[in-house]
């Protein structure tokens, strides 16, 4: 009888204490973390002879930066392959309208966590961006 008495209340003690970390403990807090996929972009325009010229850096919302970074690392022709496409895809019109770099970066965004299946990038930044 006092081994199962014994049993039963380390049995509680070991529920308490996995309650208390599964339930009662705070998440980890999300870390911003930077990630530059490369140095430049250049591609040409849709329709046109001009091309684009861009740099840009992500900004990364998660809890697991040194994985995330390994990641996208690891994956970074994926990663430029989508965004060297998204930028093809604009004529020069629309990359001379006002307010484009939000669209870029919404569309970005988008296709980056939509063909990668991902869901921490919060925005992207342009460092520089030439059409020549």
């Amino acid at each position: 009888m006092k081994k199962i008495l014994i049993i039963v209340l380390v049995v509680l003690v070991v529920a308490g204490v996995a309650a208390y970390f599964l339930l009662l403990m705070p998440p980890p807090e999300a870390e911003t973390v930077y990630y530059v996929p490369g140095d430049y972009f250049v591609t040409n325009i849709a329709d046109s002879t001009r091309l684009l010229k861009t740099t840009i850096v992500l900004e990364l919302s998660t809890t697991d930066p040194e994985g995330v970074v390994e990641y996208l690392t690891e994956n970074n022709h994926i990663l430029r392959d989508i965004v060297v496409f998204t930028l093809r895809s604009k004529t020069e019109d629309e990359l001379r309208s006002d307010g484009i770099e939000n669209t870029l970066r919404d569309e970005i965004v988008n296709n980056v966590e939509s063909k990668m299946g991902l869901d921490y990038i919060e925005t992207i930044y342009f460092n520089d961006y030439v059409i020549q």
